[in-house]
């Protein structure tokens, strides 16, 4: 069984910038997604409409490039390149995203925003625009915005991209024109996000959380073992498991950038979190969600133990505040992964 702090020890001090684009791919529990494996809900006919304008969109790509789409003329500029995905968590966007990406013709790249504003802060913004000319198509997973600098980063890649006849699809909670907020200040901004918002065709995508017509909801201590069934977890596991208190987890992930959370989620086989409590630090909240969503991407099977209910992970207030997008798909995630040890493995 792998120790933590080995493993965190062990990982590289920063990726190498040609292997970071080179692994710009769906990753496991996306890898094999189709049009043909996305269930649209009938009650919610955007689903249907937004599946049917994707297979237009890999369609033009597979017809030849930028010179297929042509981007709209709008006020005397080029706008509308980009294919954006609006929708709550777990209406599948992901699941699309990753499609368009499957049927379209490559090269392409397929990476996180996080991802993307660390390559921007690794290579510079015409180094990354470098690095991606000459792809079909970037699809880029939760597309957000945080704060000033990731908005002129997102806003100088986009412009670079669509340029160079790249076409950009991307999948966001919020809508274009509502990015940033609550984060930073929308006023002095406005030009900014406008510009952005016009560079996007947007597919809104209405529905429920997919998760909770899977599962049943549980708002209880269901999705966690107790101490007898984590030790026997633990007994079980192999030699690429880990085992960890919560805790020193997380005081783990604070010591490396989060980039970096991707080489220790590719050690793991599995993981196994003993003595689950709240978290109360956002910085430390918002290091989980992004590392869960790691986890979550590549299928790690995951256990918890824990006294509490699953919905205490958070506080209130990160989940009403202006990151409870990313709080609410964190605990939805986590949801499926933890019943996944009993149900058998899914994903979308």
């Amino acid at each position: 069984m792998l120790d933590l702090n080995t493993l965190i020890d062990s990982l590289p001090a920063r990726p190498d910038p040609a292997d970071l684009v080179a692994g710009f791919v769906p990753p496991p529990r996306f890898a094999g997604k189709r049009f043909d494996d996305y269930r649209p809900d009938p009650r919610h006919p955007s689903q249907a409409a937004a599946v049917a304008r994707l297979r237009q969109v890999a369609g033009e790509l597979r017809g030849g490039g930028a010179g297929s789409w042509l981007r709209k003329v709008l006020g005397g500029r080029d706008e509308g390149g980009g294919v954006y995905l609006d929708g709550g968590f777990g209406v599948g966007k992901t699941h699309l995203l990753a499609a368009l990406w499957n049927e379209s013709p490559g090269p392409g790249a397929y990476l996180t925003f996080d991802e993307l504003v660390y390559t921007i802060g690794l290579l510079g913004v015409e180094g990354t625009r470098s690095a991606f000319r000459g792809r079909r198509l970037v699809a880029v997973d939760e597309w957000e915005l945080d704060d000033p600098g990731n908005l002129k980063m997102a806003l100088a890649f986009l412009r670079g991209a669509l340029a160079d006849g790249v076409r950009v699809a991307t999948t966001s909670n919020t809508v274009p024109n509502e990015l940033g907020s609550g984060r930073l200040d929308q006023k002095n901004f406005k030009s900014e996000i406008e510009e952005l918002a016009g560079a996007f065709e947007v597919l809104e995508i209405e529905g429920e959380d997919y998760r909770h017509r899977r599962f049943e909801a549980d708002p209880g201590r269901a999705y966690f073992l107790d101490d007898a069934g984590m030790a026997q977890a633990i007994a079980a596991g192999g030699d690429r498991a880990l085992a960890a208190d919560f805790p020193a987890l997380l005081a783990a992930l604070g010591e490396v950038h989060p980039i970096r959370y991707v080489a220790l989620v590719e050690s793991l086989d599995e993981l196994l979190v003993r003595h689950v409590e709240p978290i109360d630090a956002l910085f430390d909240g918002l290091r989980w969600v992004h590392f869960i969503d790691k986890l979550y991407d590549r299928a790690v099977p995951l256990a918890m133990s824990s006294s509490m209910a699953l919905g205490e992970l958070f506080p209130r207030a990160f989940l009403t505040g202006g990151y409870g997008k990313k709080f609410s798909r964190c605990l939805s995630r986590m949801e499926e992964m933890l019943k996944e040890r009993t149900v058998g493995a899914g994903g979308g």
